[in-house]
């Protein structure tokens, strides 16, 4: 095997070992389903407990 074929082949791991280090398994992604992340889901929880508080009463009749 000649040196530019060695040379070819460890480039071609490197980059492969880089993809699958760095693309693939990158972790566990949102679900589509849920819509929000934790922190927005936390934020509207908070936001609707205030507006329970602020809400006008109704006129005693």
């Amino acid at each position: 095997m000649s040196k530019r074929n060695l040379i070819l082949i460890i480039v071609v791991a490197v980059a492969a070992f880089a993809i699958g280090r760095f693309v693939v398994s990158r972790g566990p992604t949102p679900s589509a389903e849920s819509g929000t992340t934790g922190d927005q889901s936390a934020a509207a929880k908070a936001a609707s407990r205030a507006m329970t508080f602020t809400q006008p009463k109704a006129p005693a009749q």
